[in-house]
């Protein structure tokens, strides 16, 4: 009797953990992706991810053997060999680097263990706060496009941003674009009374700001993703969705192909061509970490700090081993969420990184940044195919037991 008092006072305590941890994360993911819509700087928001989402997840960590193993998949092995590779190229980087700015690498470690960690522990809350943050964002859209061309009194000839934190065209349609896919996916992990007209004013919210942000690259990178998206999936509605989406892009361009075509290519083939040239200097280290470089256009007279290419900036900052980490880790990801595509969840993951990969390939400063609009595409689509593969190990582990 006294045996199963014990077992039963453990077993109680270790709910109660469960329960104040995975509000504690919920909170954190929250904050994360609805935050910098709302807060007024960027320290803050960074102090409230830390506080509220890494912490709790450090925690789990160390007191929840499901998290331990949610780092054994190659994605994380992956993951961990890129950051030392980067973390490596600071002892041949051109300038001096603080060593403190190394910490960045633990931030996206510390990203990674939170989220994985919220999905072991409560994997349905997740899915509903993932969804519901979803759906703030796109109504912060709205309250977005009514600030900025109400009440700012600006013309519709300007390209519009979001609100707070989320100032830059090509960033924030990059963030909206990611969570607007995460809305069309998961609408039935909404409450009920949510999943009808307000899914649908929100869906809206996203596409318009998308639309009124000029910014072509996000454009072509969502067109794309939901084109080839009834190839991972042959439900009559993505196939509705994919014609919609040629109907909409020829009415834009048919009625407003000023908007559209407008600024060309914005000088990115040169800015490629010039990347080549500086990637051939230095194919294998690259020129390390933290090392700025200009890349000239002539026809502006002046330079960029960047490829405004993801893939091209890893190769000039950490070489070709850099490209091929980066590379691969996307690679294992696709192939994650292509096994999972009879699943809502993994026709989600198949679009949402499709979208991001495509997005960066017309802009990206750099994956190791701290916490910001560059996340969105950048990062929470590995997190979420991470914790994706975690989950589903999971639940195989518990059917085999």
């Amino acid at each position: 009797m006294q045996h199963f008092d014990r077992t039963g006072s453990v077993m109680q305590v270790v709910v109660q953990k469960q329960w104040w941890l995975k509000n504690w994360l919920g909170a954190g993911l929250l904050w994360w992706l609805v935050g910098m819509l709302l807060l007024p700087t960027s320290k803050l928001y960074q102090q409230g991810v830390i506080l509220l989402f890494w912490v709790p997840g450090v925690l789990a960590l160390l007191s929840d053997a499901r998290v331990i193993r949610a780092w054994l998949q190659p994605m994380s092995a992956v993951l961990i060999v890129f950051g030392a590779w980067s973390a490596l190229s600071f002892t041949w980087a051109g300038v001096p680097v603080a060593p403190k700015e190394l910490k960045i690498f633990l931030y996206v470690l510390l990203a990674a263990n939170a989220l994985m960690a919220l999905a072991c522990i409560a994997p349905v809350l997740l899915w509903r706060l993932l969804a519901l943050s979803a759906l703030l964002v796109g109504m912060l859209a709205w309250s977005s496009l009514v600030m900025f061309y109400g009440v700012e009194g600006r013309g519709f000839s300007e390209r519009a941003v979001g609100t707070a934190l989320v100032n830059h065209p090509i960033l924030g349609a990059q963030l909206f674009g990611v969570m607007g896919i995460l809305l069309l996916y998961l609408r039935r992990h909404l409450p009920h009374p949510l999943q009808g007209g307000l899914w649908f004013v929100a869906l809206m919210g996203y596409a318009a700001i998308l639309v009124l942000s000029q910014s072509k690259g996000p454009w072509v990178a969502a067109l794309l993703a939901l084109l080839i998206s009834p190839l991972w999936s042959g439900q009559r509605w993505q196939w509705l969705l994919s014609l919609g989406c040629i109907v909409a892009a020829a009415s834009l361009l048919w009625a407003f192909p000023e908007l559209v075509l407008q600024r060309g290519f914005s000088y990115r083939p040169e800015l490629m061509a010039q990347a080549l040239l500086k990637i051939e200097s230095s194919p294998w280290l690259g020129l390390g970490f933290g090392t700025p470089y200009l890349l000239p256009v002539e026809a502006l007279h002046t330079s960029y700090e960047h490829a405004h290419n993801i893939y091209l900036h890893i190769a000039v900052v950490l070489g070709l081993p850099g490209l091929f980490a980066w590379l691969l880790l996307h690679g294992l990801a696709l192939i994650k969420a292509w096994q999972a595509r009879d699943t809502g969840f993994g026709r989600m993951l198949c679009t949402l990184l499709c979208f991001a990969m495509l997005a960066l390939f017309t802009d990206g400063v750099g994956p190791w940044v701290k916490p910001r609009e560059e996340w969105f595409c950048l990062w929470l689509p590995l997190f979420l195919c991470m914790a994706w593969v975690a989950l589903q190990r999971q639940d195989s582990g518990q059917q085999r037991g």
